[in-house]
C-alpha cells in the first residue's frame, strides 16, 4: 500500500522513497540547507526545467523536482500520512465522512436549487392535473411586495370559484443596487408553466418576460369603447417588439462578458411593435390591489398583460376591465 501511495506522485522510479538527504542532494543543496534555500533552489530548477524543448521530458523533470522538493520539506511525508489515514477510514460510496462533508459544504446549494425546482414542478403538475376546476390564474412578477390574499378576494368577488394567485419578487438587472433572492428567476420560469391568464409586472420587468405575453391590441380597442376618456388617459399602452426583447438579451450577455454570443436571433427578430401591456401609475389603486413598489429610485407602476397561453381569456379580460375602471 505504501509503495502504491508513493507511486501516485508520478515521480521517476529511482526517486521514489528517497530520504530527505537524497532529496537535498538531488536539488543540489547541502544537508543543512534551510527552508529559504530549499524554496529558492526549487524555483530556480523549475524555471530551468520549463526551458526543456521536449514536452514529455519537461513534464517529467518538473514532476521529479516537485517530488524532491516535497520530500526535502516534509510535504511528501505529510501527503503519504494523510493518504494512509484516508485508506484506513471507512468509505461511503468511495468517499470518507470528511470528504462527503467537504463535498456538500461546497455543493449543497446546487441540490437545494434542484429540490426547489422539483417541488415547484410537482406543485404545478398537481395544479394542472388534479385541480381541473381552477378557473383563472394571476401571476405577479416584478420588484414589488404583494398581498396575494387581496387579489384572491377580488377574484372571488368577481365570481371565480377557484382562482390561482402567485407572486415572485424579482429585481431584474438594474443600476439601483437591487438584487433578487437566489431562486427568483427559477420561480418565475416554473410559475409561467401554469399558463396564467393575467400577468402583472412593473416598468423595469416587463420586457424580460416579453415571450410570455399575448398581443393586447384587440382588447385595447374594445377597452376604448368601454372606459371614459378621462380614465383611458391614465392608462398607457406599452409596446415592445421581438427585436427589443432579443436586443435586451444580447446586451445582457455582452455586459456579463459572455463569449460566442449568437446574434442570429436578433438579426431575424421582427421589429413590429406589439401591445403587450397596459400601465397604470395610480398608487392608491396599487395599494388597494395589495402591491407595494420596492424600486428605491423608480416611481410605482403596474403593468397588466395577458398570458400567451391562458385558457380563460374572456373572463380574464372582464376582470381586468373591472380593475381599470377604478383608475383615477
Amino acid at each position: 500500500m505504501a509503495n502504491d501511495i508513493e507511486h501516485e506522485s508520478g515521480a521517476s522510479e529511482e526517486l521514489i522513497g528517497m530520504s530527505k538527504e537524497k532529496a537535498l542532494e538531488y536539488l543540489g543543496l547541502k544537508p543543512d540547507a534551510n527552508d529559504f534555500e530549499i524554496d529558492d533552489k526549487f524555483w530556480q530548477l523549475s524555471k530551468n526545467a520549463r526551458g526543456i524543448s521536449d514536452d514529455k521530458e519537461r513534464e517529467q523533470k518538473i514532476i521529479d523536482i516537485t517530488y524532491a522538493y516535497d520530500v526535502a520539506t516534509g510535504k511528501e511525508q505529510e501527503r503519504i500520512r494523510a493518504l494512509r489515514e484516508r485508506e484506513a477510514e471507512p468509505k461511503y460510496l468511495g468517499k470518507t465522512k470528511g470528504e462527503w462533508k467537504n463535498y456538500f459544504g461546497y455543493t449543497w446549494y446546487k441540490y437545494l436549487i434542484v429540490l426547489f425546482i422539483i417541488v415547484c414542478a410537482v406543485l404545478i403538475v398537481k395544479r394542472i392535473i388534479f385541480t381541473p376546476d381552477e378557473d383563472i390564474g394571476v401571476l405577479s412578477v416584478g420588484h414589488f411586495k404583494v398581498d396575494t390574499d387581496i387579489m384572491d378576494a377580488r377574484l372571488r368577488d368577481s365570481g371565480f370559484k377557484n382562482p390561482y394567485v402567485a407572486e415572485v419578487d424579482i429585481a431584474v438587472p438594474n443600476d439601483q443596487g437591487q438584487t433578487s433572492n437566489a431562486y427568483a428567476s427559477q420561480s418565475s420560469s416554473v410559475l409561467f408553466l401554469s399558463n396564467p391568464e393575467l400577468v402583472v409586472t412593473d416598468e423595469a420587468t416587463l420586457l424580460y418576460f416579453y415571450g410570455n405575453m399575448a398581443d393586447m391590441a384587440p382588447y385595447y380597442e374594445e377597452l376604448k369603447e368601454e372606459l371614459p376618456a378621462e380614465t383611458l388617459e391614465k392608462i398607457t399602452p406599452v409596446y415592445y417588439s421581438e427585436y427589443d426583447a432579443e436586443l435586451l438579451s444580447v446586451k445582457y450577455q455582452e455586459d456579463q462578458g459572455a463569449g460566442n454570443i449568437d446574434y442570429s436571433d436578433l438579426e431575424a427578430a421582427s421589429q413590429e411593435p406589439v401591445l403587450v401591456g397596459l400601465e397604470i401609475k395610480d398608487e392608491d389603486l396599487m395599494t388597494a390591489l395589495g402591491y407595494k413598489n420596492l424600486w428605491p429610485s423608480s416611481d410605482a407602476t403596474l403593468i397588466f398583460s395577458f398570458g400567451v397561453k391562458g385558457d380563460n381569456k374572456e373572463e380574464a379580460q372582464k376582470f381586468l376591465t373591472s380593475i381599470l375602471r377604478e383608475v383615477s
